[in-house]
């Protein structure tokens, strides 16, 4: 007997952009339908009851705005019983779905090599397995902060006149990063290819990812799904890591003889990343749906 085989794809999402889905669904869908409820037999003793509201159920077709869950147990006599449940969809079996249609209708390009962007258009849907890190300059400043409030920690009520010193420049490096994380917006570089150093840049929404918590997929390989805005083939072009910053309105190489003063007075004992202006050729700059293992 033929067994008959059917593609699924099964994501554990890290990050989702939801209203992407959701629109792209929309599309194909020529707009959602309301979903017929489902009745359900089961033989427990055991039932559930009372409400709780959320604003993430959706339906097969649809998007339902609140959604009905119960909770607690309450004893019932009846061996049977009948319920009206209405099947739902997660943002991620939607994003599933979505993926699989891209896929059955051919309209995504896998990334693994410099050779892929020759062909490729702005406006491609785009998938690639990478190594995933901040922007440096973000990265460092991340770690600063962590070993100044640590050190912060250890003076205790100690060297007051040092401590409001040290809370001084803490206020600072928190300021500057906040100023590079722009409206909750972080760029993260994807090397796709070590070899040809084949990399992409993805700016991620901070509130898309599970938990606003991005630092687990850190030096992480994942898989990004993705549509194209920018490809960089040639070395007079590239793709500028402070554009969406306060740092935009310096000149590149303004930005590289700073970064590279500071890259030199690093301590030897501290394992900072160098930071870097831009991603040269060949990279791409990709607007990202999703990020998964």
């Amino acid at each position: 007997m033929n067994v008959v085989e059917k593609n699924y794809v099964l994501p554990i999402t890290t990050y989702l952009n939801q209203k992407i889905v959701f629109d792209l669904l929309a599309v194909i869908e020529d707009g959602f339908a309301q979903v017929t409820n489902l009745n359900i037999s089961t033989s427990k003793s055991i039932t559930t009851t009372g409400s709780a509201d959320g604003e993430t159920g959706f339906g097969l077709y649809g998007v339902k705005t609140k959604i009905k869950a119960a909770f607690g147990k309450e004893k019932n006599n009846k061996d049977e019983k009948s319920a009206n449940e209405e099947r739902v969809h997660t943002p991620t079996s939607l994003f599933s779905k979505l993926v699989t249609y891209l896929d059955e209708n051919e309209l995504i390009r896998d990334i693994s090599c410099g050779e892929n962007l020759q062909q490729l258009d702005t406006g491609s849907f785009v998938r690639f397995k990478s190594r995933l890190e901040k922007n440096p300059l973000v990265s460092m400043l991340d770690s600063l902060e962590q070993i100044g409030v640590m050190a912060m920690s250890f003076q205790g009520n100690k060297n007051g006149g040092k401590k409001n010193n040290d809370q001084e420049v803490l206020k600072q490096i928190k300021t500057m990063r906040n100023n590079l994380v722009y409206n909750g917006i972080l760029d993260i570089i994807c090397t796709i290819n070590e070899t040809e150093k084949l990399k992409a840049v993805i700016p991620v929404y901070m509130d898309y990812f599970v938990r606003n918590n991005m630092n687990e997929i850190i030096d992480g390989n994942y898989t990004v799904i993705g549509k194209v805005v920018k490809v960089v083939r040639s070395p007079e072009d590239n793709i500028n890591l402070f554009r969406n910053t306060g740092f935009k309105l310096f000149k590149q190489q303004t930005l590289e003889n700073l970064f590279l003063s500071m890259n030199k007075n690093v301590d030897e004992q501290l394992d900072f990343p160098e930071i870097r202006t831009k991603v040269l050729n060949p990279s791409m700059l990709v607007i990202p749906m999703a990020i998964y293992s």
